[in-house]
């Protein structure tokens, strides 16, 4: 039987050609539930619950999580005053995502987190982030590319001593996407860090020890096709949901 993998989405308000009460709901692009369907899971995009409760029945039911990319984490989630160029926050996926985290994290349960998905896993666990990098970063490094989302646009180095060197072919140097413009700063001390940009702005993250907690800041969903090592993100997290 193929893992069940929850995905989590954007908050999406729908516009409406009639008139009546704003509708809102969960978008998600493709590319991540065919990510994790090429892999041998079974994605399912999940909605903005408001329960708690059923958040934890849910992460019972589920057997791995994939944090995807979308909107800023709120930094009062780390104990920071919101600052010029901080982008949209909402406040409701910001809860659900760290429940749904916590949830799975106790049940031992498989964690992916994709570009936002990294950062919120980060703050989860009680790191910081920087709010905006062209305001705060020193480093020169486009991480907002202007090209197709395929297009590999500058270069990561990773650890060779970590899970993530495992999963992405044993290379210690790739080219990546970029589509961000908030990065970790202080990593959480449950994390260490394992890939970097040539500046050493922090690219990826992971949880030392058995279980599979790992995250990425570029886009993995939007790369491997082209470049197929990209899908062995993908196919870490299944194979870890399987156990």
């Amino acid at each position: 039987m193929k893992p069940v993998i929850g995905i989590t989405g954007n908050r999406h308000t729908f516009a409406l050609k009639i008139p009546g009460p704003v509708l809102t709901g969960v978008n998600s692009a493709d590319d991540y539930a065919h990510g994790v369907e090429n892999a041998g899971g079974l994605p399912v995009v999940l909605p903005f619950l408001e329960r708690e409760e059923t958040v934890r029945e849910l992460a019972g039911r589920l057997d791995g999580l994939l944090l995807a990319g979308g909107e800023d984490v709120s930094p009062l989630l780390y104990g920071q005053q919101p600052r010029v160029g901080l982008g949209e926050v909402i406040p409701e996926r910001d809860a659900l995502e760290i429940a749904l985290l916590r949830a799975m994290m106790e049940l031992g349960k498989p964690v992916l987190g994709v570009c936002r998905g990294v950062q919120l896993l980060n703050v989860a666990l009680g790191g910081s982030l920087y709010q905006d990098l062209p305001r705060e970063w020193r480093g020169t490094t486009l991480h907002s590319q202007r090209a197709r989302r395929n297009h590999l646009s500058h270069t990561i180095q990773i650890e060779p001593n970590s899970r993530l060197y495992g999963l992405l072919g044993q290379y210690a140097k790739l080219d990546c996407n970029s589509y961000h413009h908030q990065a970790i700063d202080r990593v959480a001390e449950s994390l260490i860090a394992v890939a970097w940009d040539e500046d050493g702005l922090i690219e990826a993250v992971e949880r030392p020890g058995p279980e599979f907690v790992v995250g990425v800041q570029w886009h993995p969903e939007n790369l491997w096709r082209t470049y197929p090592v990209y899908l062995g993100l993908f196919q870490g997290l299944v194979e870890a949901a399987k156990a």
